[in-house]
């Protein structure tokens, strides 16, 4: 990341946290940790530089998760799904290792962008409609990528999808992905636990039933972000994490259009087709979904200001943003997409081959 989007800080009486206290320090010899980019409950990601220069990002397991065998499996198995995916929207996991403390954790590209939750929050809470079209249908072709492969990634969510400075919305996190053909080794998910964000998780996934997750629940997912980016309300609207699941198990989406009266047709067929609450009635696949919003945005191209929903003046940097948008659409809808694509590829190329000290990870993303 170009800076840290999370902003990750303490009180000035509070004790230094563990995630804190790595930063400066080397890992393994080999890399020494820059600064942290962000900290949750199971890991933290660092921007660390590797001792040939070369700069990368670090996710790592935390103890407590570390002890866990089966968490450890899960977050290792993390690299290994990502690199199946053939498109370069999916973050390439470099290496992994296990640091001297026995913490395993895995080397990624380092990107230089903001994660969408944090655009969401400069933009003051809403992104204008053809630009969260752009942006979710670049998510919608990685998984379009990912599906071929039986991948399902269970956790769309803005804060694993990151917009870089050159235009490419790229997802993270295939900790929670399900593989289904059996090459890797699966993690089953055991029937009635729930696995997911609450906010953006299909029925069938909030219900905890893993047997019936499947693509149409990922292209729920991606909708449920889009939902919430051009209306500034997730699908359902309660007080709790709890509450929301619950909605989620039993009640359907509400239309676009009661939330979102001025949204365009296109734009509420697109949406409300892929929040049916039976998975049988939605849009069937990634790319049907993309050709949809692809529709929507056409829909808005020539009349931008009807929907663009009023910038907040906590947005200091709307210039720079503005041209973000114009870059977004470019790679999402222009006529140069392909070579877009192209580029991005030959870049992920080029950070792979300046890592030297990659041993196990990496052979499965060559040729990407």
């Amino acid at each position: 990341m170009s800076r840290d989007p999370w902003q990750v800080t303490r009180g000035a009486s509070e004790p230094p946290s563990p995630h804190l206290a790595r930063v400066g320090q080397w890992l393994n010899g080999k890399w020494h940790l820059d600064r942290l980019i962000d900290a949750g409950s199971m890991g933290a990601v660092y921007a660390v530089t590797h001792r040939n220069g070369r700069r990368a990002a670090i996710k790592m397991l935390h103890a407590h998760g570390a002890a866990n065998p089966e968490v450890r499996k899960r977050f290792l198995r993390e690299g290994y799904v990502a690199n199946r995916i053939d498109h370069p929207g999916a973050v390439a996991i470099l290496d992994d290792d296990v640091a001297e403390d026995g913490c395993p954790f895995l080397v990624m590209e380092l990107l230089e962008g903001d994660s969408l939750s944090v655009v969401l929050g400069k933009a003051g809470g809403t992104l204008p409609v053809a630009e969260a079209c752009a942006v979710m249908a670049q998510v919608l072709e990685v998984l379009s990528a990912a599906h071929a492969n039986g991948i399902i990634h269970r956790d769309i969510k803005p804060g694993n999808i990151v917009l870089t400075k050159t235009g490419h919305a790229k997802l993270l996190d295939f900790g929670l992905a399900r593989v289904r053909d059996g090459v890797l080794s699966v993690i089953p998910t055991a029937a009635g636990i729930v696995m997911g964000t609450a906010g953006y998780m299909a029925p069938e996934q909030a219900r905890g039933q893993p047997d019936l997750i499947d693509a149409r629940s990922d292209i729920f997912a991606v909708v449920a972000v889009l939902f919430r980016a051009v209306s500034g309300k997730r699908v359902h609207e309660r007080p709790t994490a709890f509450d929301t699941t619950i909605a989620a198990m039993k009640d359907p989406a509400p239309s676009l259009a009661q939330v979102m009266p001025h949204a365009g047709p296109a734009l509420v067929r697109a949406v409300d087709g892929a929040l049916v609450f039976d998975k049988a009635g939605r849009w069937q696949s990634a790319r049907i979904m993309f050709e949809m919003l692809r529709t929507a945005y056409e829909e808005v191209r020539h009349t931008p200001s009807t929907l663009r929903p009023a910038r907040s003046h906590a947005a200091s940097d709307a210039t720079t943003h503005d041209e973000l948008s114009s870059i977004l659409v470019d790679v999402a809808f222009g006529e140069d997409h392909t070579e877009a694509i192209a580029r991005e590829r030959r870049r992920m190329q080029e950070v792979i081959e300046g890592m030297p000290s990659i041993s196990v990870a990496v052979e499965s993303i060559r040729g990407r």
